[in-house]
């Protein structure tokens, strides 16, 4: 029986939220109330306060529901990234991100009405010290590309933690915007030509052509310089003999 009960309040709770879910993403939180959340939910108001004191403690416990199935999710990405800032490892980040955002859609938008309604009260731990959240993650696995040859000089957390957001916005833009293709291309090529660019660069070899073509000129004007000197020298030398 205890099982059972147990059972039975989850399968109420899970009615609540989902209609709840549907409202507050629909009309915001202020613009919705109990009798209407009830009545979505085919449940009594008694039925709602019986779990939930008020309307935002349904609101808290929305947002802790769905925080920790995407918790699951994020740590499932997580575990499949065995070399996270290698092309592979980027491109599957990125097509994990846009499964997360384009099957969760109203997650995100629980978040906006958090931002607007609540001054982003119930969500903003999530976003606290991403660089450290990525270290803790990831482990060995990140800091290990600061040892690479080539690594850029910049702390691998701080690295990773804009490339994640990077990925993250444009998605967020393409579901919930409606971008509709806002980068002019398709999310396969944005993801290959952004994978390309975080591991070449903007300048590749251009720019390591006119770092080498600036040192030689630097080269040529030093031995120019130097030969001057030594000619300069000789005919000082010859000036004096001849005297």
């Amino acid at each position: 029986m205890p099982k059972l009960r147990e059972r039975r309040m989850a399968e109420n709770r899970l009615v609540i939220e989902e209609a709840a879910m549907r409202l507050f993403t629909r009309q915001g939180f202020n613009g919705t109330n109990i009798r209407d959340i009830a009545d979505a939910g085919g449940v009594s108001t008694g039925a709602i306060y019986t779990y939930y004191p008020s309307k935002e403690a349904l609101f808290t416990g929305l947002v802790h529901s769905r925080e920790s199935a995407m918790s699951e999710l994020r740590a499932k990405m997580f575990r499949e990234l065995a070399e996270p800032f290698s092309p592979a490892g980027l491109t599957r980040l990125a097509h994990s991100i846009r499964t997360i955002v384009y099957d969760n859609s109203d997650y995100w938008r629980l978040m906006y009405i958090d931002v607007v309604e609540f001054d982003n009260r119930h969500f903003a731990e999530t976003f606290h010290d991403l660089p450290e959240q990525f270290r803790q993650r990831l482990g060995h696995s990140l800091g290990a590309a600061e040892n690479e040859p080539g690594w850029c000089g910049e702390d691998s957390g701080f690295a990773y933690a804009t490339i994640y957001l990077h990925l993250y916005t444009y998605f967020l833009v393409e579901k919930l915007f409606r971008g509709n293709q806002h980068m002019g291309v398709s999310d396969d090529e944005a993801i290959q030509r952004t994978v390309d660019l975080l591991c070449h660069g903007l300048w590749r070899g251009a720019m390591a052509k006119k770092t080498a073509k600036k040192k030689s000129a630097a080269k040529k004007g030093s031995a120019s310089k130097a030969a001057k000197k030594r000619t300069a020298a000789k005919k000082k030398t010859l000036g004096a003999r001849k005297k």
